[in-house]
C-alpha cells in the first residue's frame, strides 16, 4: 500500500485503498494482476494447427503419462483440435499470383542464384479468400472474446464505482490531511459491509495469493541461506518430483501385459523366459537413454548438463516430443511413418483391451460367450468414451489401473508364497509340469515380453514434467530396476503355482483354482475388468485426436468437429472390436503388437534416430552397439512376427 501507516494507528485513505486492508498486499500490485488477468487466467492450449501432423499427439499422449491426473488438465488434454483455414477455390483476380516455389530440380542447377535456393513458402493469404463458414467462426470468437472484455470493464467500473461511495461515506466522518487525503482510522475500514463490493472476492483472492507467495518467498530464501545452490536446483513446484517421475513411469511399464509374463515362461521355459525377460529390459533400458539425450539435445549424458559447467554446450536445439524426434532426424515423411505406428499400437491396444474383458467376464459368466462378452461392453463403453468427456471421470479411471497393477501383482506374489510355505509340494505342480526351455515359444515369448516393456512414447511427457531433467538417466535406471523386480516376481510365482498349465493372463488362472464363491478373487477379477475399461477409455482420447486433426482442414466448423469426434470414436470402437473378434488370444495380439510396433517404437527407432542425430559424435562403440540394436531390432520384428502367425495358423 502507497500511504504509510502512522503513528497514530490510522491509514490514508484514497481510490486505490483496498477494499480488505492488508499493509503486505499492494493496490498498485492489485490493478495490474487484474489488467493483466493473472488471477483467473490460465495457460491456453498452444497453437497446434501451425505445426504438421500429428500436433495433438504430445498433448493427447499426457493423459497416459500419469496414474493421477489433474481435474484442471483433463480438459486440455481431451480438446478436440480447432479447424484450420480453409481458402476459396478461386483466387483474387488480381492479374498476378504470389510465385511458387522452385522444385527440386531447380533448386540443384548451379546456375540458380542464392536467393532463390532459400526456401520460399508461398502465401495462400495473399491469392485466395477464406470461406465464409471459417470467417464466421473467427468473427464468433472476436465476438466472444470483445463480450469479455466488456463484462471485465464492467466489473471494473462497478467495483470503482463502490470504492466512491465508501470513500465518500466515510468523508463525512474523517478529516483532511495536510496532502488533501483522506485519514481514516484503521478500525473503520471494518465497519462498512464490503462483502458486496464487486471486487472483494477478487481482492480477497489476491489476499491470500500475496501471503502464499510470500511464505514460499521466505522458504525459498531461508533454504538458500543455509545451503548454497546453483541455478539448476531452483525447482519449479508445477513440475514432477523425482519420485513422482519414477512413480509415473513404472506405473506406465506395468500395464496389462504383466498378466502374460507367466505365459512366457511357459512358452519359452525357465531359461528362455529369464534371458528374454532380462535382455528386453535392458534394450529398453538402453534406447530410453537415447531419447533423453535426443530430447536434451547431445548425446552426452543428461546429468552433465545441470547448470554447474557453463562452458559445456548442447550439440542440437533441445526437442519436447516423439514426433519431433522423429522429424529432427528422419524428416516429415519419417515423422508420418512413426507416428503411424504408434497410432496403430494405441489401436491395438484398444483390441488387446477387449478380448481381456471378454475372458474376464466369461470367467465370471461361463455361459455367455466371450464375443457376445465382447459386443455388450463395446455398446457400453461407447457412453464414457465417445459421448462424455468428464474431466472428473477420467481422472478417477487413471487412477484405477494403478491401483489393479499393486493388486495383480501382490495378489499372485502372496498366492505363491502361500502355496510354497502352507500347502506344500504335495499340492502343487509337478516337475515335469516345467520346461526348462523351449526354442519353438521363444518368437511368442519375445513379442509379449516386448508389449510389457512398451512405454517409450511416454518417455518424452515424463521427460518435461521432471523438476531436475538432469536426473533423468538416474530416473530410468530407478525405474527399470523396479519394473524388472516386479515382472520376474510375477513371472516366477505364476509359472511357479500352475506350471504349463497356467493361462495367459495369470488372473484367469487365479479365479480357476479359487472356483466359485472366493469373494478376494471375485474382487481381483471384477478389479481387472474395470481396469481394463478405464486404460480403454483413456487410450481412446489420443487415438481420435490424430484422426480429428486430419480431418480439421475439411470441416466447417467447431461444432462440426465436436460431433466428428463422438463418430470418430464409435468408429473406432467397433473396430477395435472386429478385431478382438477375429483374433480372440490375448497372448497372440501382445506378441504381434510388441513385435511389429514395440520393436520398432522402443528398439529401432530410438537407436536409429541417436545414430542419425549424433552419429559423427559417437564413439565406435556406440556405434556398432546402436547399428547392432537397428539391425537385431530388425530381425526379430520380421522373423518373430513370422513365427507367430504360422505358430497360430
Amino acid at each position: 500500500m502507497s500511504n504509510d501507516i502512522e503513528a497514530g494507528g490510522t491509514a490514508a485513505a484514497n481510490e486505490s485503498t483496498p477494499l480488505v486492508g492488508d499493509s503486505s498486499f499492494s493496490a498498485d500490485e492489485l490493478n495490474a494482476s487484474i489488467s493483466s488477468g493473472s488471477v483467473t487466467s490460465t495457460d491456453d492450449i498452444k497453437e497446434e494447427l501451425e505445426k504438421p501432423w500429428p500436433a495433438t499427439f504430445e498433448r493427447g499422449i499426457q493423459i497416459l503419462a500419469s496414474p493421477m491426473l489433474d481435474v484442471k488438465k483433463v480438459a486440455d488434454y481431451t480438446k478436440s483440435p480447432s479447424v484450420r483455414a480453409r481458402y476459396r477455390k478461386h483466387p483474387l483476380n488480381r492479374g498476378y499470383h504470389t510465385p511458387e516455389p522452385p522444385t527440386a530440380k531447380t533448386m540443384a542447377s548451379p546456375g540458380t542464384p542464392a536467393w532463390l535456393k532459400k526456401s520460399l513458402v508461398r502465401m495462400k493469404s495473399l491469392d485466395y479468400r477464406f470461406s465464409d463458414d471459417n470467417t464466421a467462426i473467427y468473427n464468433k470468437k472476436q465476438q466472444q472474446m470483445q463480450r469479455n472484455q466488456q463484462n471485465f470493464q464492467a466489473k471494473k467500473l462497478d467495483a470503482h464505482a463502490y470504492r466512491q461511495k465508501i470513500l465518500q461515506e466515510r468523508k463525512q466522518g474523517g478529516f483532511a490531511s495536510s496532502a488533501g487525503d483522506l485519514v481514516i482510522d484503521s478500525d473503520e475500514l471494518h465497519d462498512v459491509d464490503v462483502t458486496k463490493s464487486p471486487g472483494y472476492r477478487r481482492e480477497k483472492h489476491m489476499d491470500k495469493q500475496r501471503k502464499r507467495e510470500n511464505m514460499k518467498s521466505r522458504r525459498e530464501s531461508s533454504s538458500s541461506s543455509s545451503a548454497s545452490s546453483s541455478p539448476s536446483d531452483v525447482e519449479d513446484s508445477s513440475k514432477s518430483s523425482f519420485s513422482q517421475c519414477t512413480f509415473n513411469m513404472a506405473n506406465i511399464l506395468m500395464g496389462v501385459g504383466m498378466l502374460g509374463l507367466p505365459y512366457v515362461f511357459k512358452s519359452a521355459g525357465w531359461i528362455g523366459g529369464f534371458c528374454v525377460t532380462i535382455g528386453f529390459c535392458l534394450v529398453t533400458w538402453k534406447t530410453s537413454y537415447y531419447l533423453g539425450r535426443a530430447l536434451n539435445g547431445d548425446p552426452r549424458p543428461v546429468h552433465l548438463f545441470d547448470g554447474s559447467d557453463l562452458t559445456i554446450k548442447r550439440m542440437r536445439n533441445p526437442v519436447s516430443s516423439f514426433p519431433e524426434i522423429a522429424r529432427e532426424a528422419f524428416g516429415d515423411n519419417g515423422c508420418i511413418c512413426l507416428s503411424a505406428v504408434l497410432y496403430f499400437e494405441l489401436f491395438s491396444c484398444l483390441s488387446i483391451f477387449f478380448v481381456s474383458l471378454g475372458d474376464h467376464l466369461h470367467a465370471l459368466f461361463p455361459n455367455i460367450s466371450q464375443a457376445k462378452h465382447m459386443t455388450i461392453v463395446a455398446g457400453i463403453l461407447t457412453v464414457p468414451s465417445a459421448l462424455l468427456r468428464t474431466p472428473k471421470l477420467l481422472s478417477y479411471l487413471s487412477m484405477v489401473g494403478t491401483f489393479a497393477t499393486v493388486a495383480v501383482v501382490s495378489s499372485v506374489v502372496m498366492s505363491a508364497l502361500f502355496m510354497f510355505f502352507k500347502i506344500g509340494d504335495s499340492a502343487g505342480v509337478e516337475k515335469e509340469d516345467y520346461a526348462l526351455y523351449s526354442s519353438s515359444g521363444l518368437p511368442l515369448a519375445m513379442g509379449i515380453v516386448a508389449y510389457c516393456f512398451s512405454g517409450h512414447a511416454i518417455v518424452p511427457s515424463i521427460y518435461n514434467s521432471m523438476q531436475r531433467p538432469h536426473e533423468f538417466e538416474r530416473m530410468i535406471d530407478v525405474t527399470y530396476g523396479v519394473v524388472l523386480s516386479a515382472c520376474l516376481f510375477v513371472a516366477i510365482s505364476g509359472y511357479y503355482m500352475f506350471g504349463d498349465d497356467v493361462d495367459d493372463q495369470i488372473t484367469l488362472s487365479l479365479e480357476k483354482r479359487a472356483g466359485d464363491g472366493n469373494l478376494a478373487m471375485d474382487c481381483l477379477t471384477w478389479l481387472m475388468i474395470l481396469t481394463a475399461c478405464s486404460k480403454f477409455t483413456l487410450t481412446m482420447f489420443p487415438l481420435a485426436l490424430g484422426f480429428e486433426e486430419m480431418l480439421t482442414s475439411i470441416l466447417p466448423s467447431d461444432l462440426a468437429m465436436e460431433l466428428v469426434d463422438s463418430a470418430v470414436k464409435i468408429v473406432l470402437i467397433f473396430l477395435a472390436l472386429a478385431v478382438a473378434i477375429w483374433f480372440p488370444s490375448f497372448s497372440f495380439l501382445c506378441s504381434l503388437v510388441g513385435l511389429i510396433c514395440t520393436v520398432i517404437v522402443s528398439v529401432i527407432f530410438p537407436a536409429l534416430a541417436n545414430l542419425r542425430l549424433f552419429g559423427p559424435s559417437l564413439s565406435l562403440f556406440e556405434k556398432l552397439l546402436g547399428w547392432l540394436l537397428v539391425v537385431g531390432g530388425a530381425f526379430v520384428a520380421v522373423v518373430g512376427t513370422i513365427a507367430t502367425v504360422d505358430a497360430d495358423m
